[in-house]
């Protein structure tokens, strides 16, 4: 490994959230609400979905406990998006790039990592 760190995850899909949020500007304030209501919605399942990993991985819960809490916070992001996209009244083209934002980190964090190795 490099003496530098590699950014985290949550760090390359926080740039990117950024960048998305500075180019919805010119769409108006809704736009960039909605893409970053959707970011944050993104960075809790983020952080949600890593420490359910880390006790399947770790072994630390019982098998039914982690599904359960898999399951929860699939349930949490489904009601989050329904209520952002109807009770809160998100623009849904800008809320959905808030909510795939996540993919090209990934990608990038992914690609990063691979040419550490």
């Amino acid at each position: 490994m490099s003496p530098r760190r590699n950014p985290s995850l949550q760090a390359k899909h926080a740039v990117l959230l950024a960048v998305a949020i500075a180019g919805a500007i010119p769409y108006g304030w809704h736009a960039v609400w909605s893409l970053a209501l959707a970011g944050g919605i993104q960075v809790v399942n983020l952080a949600v979905l890593e420490g359910s990993v880390r006790l399947a991985i770790g072994g630390r819960v019982a098998r039914p406990a982690t599904q359960l809490a898999l399951f929860l916070r699939l349930l949490l992001l489904g009601a989050a998006v329904l209520a952002s996209l109807g009770y809160l009244g998100a623009a849904p083209a800008a809320f959905v790039v808030g909510l795939l934002a996540i993919v090209p980190a990934a990608l990038w964090h992914g690609a990063s990592r691979a040419v550490e190795s």
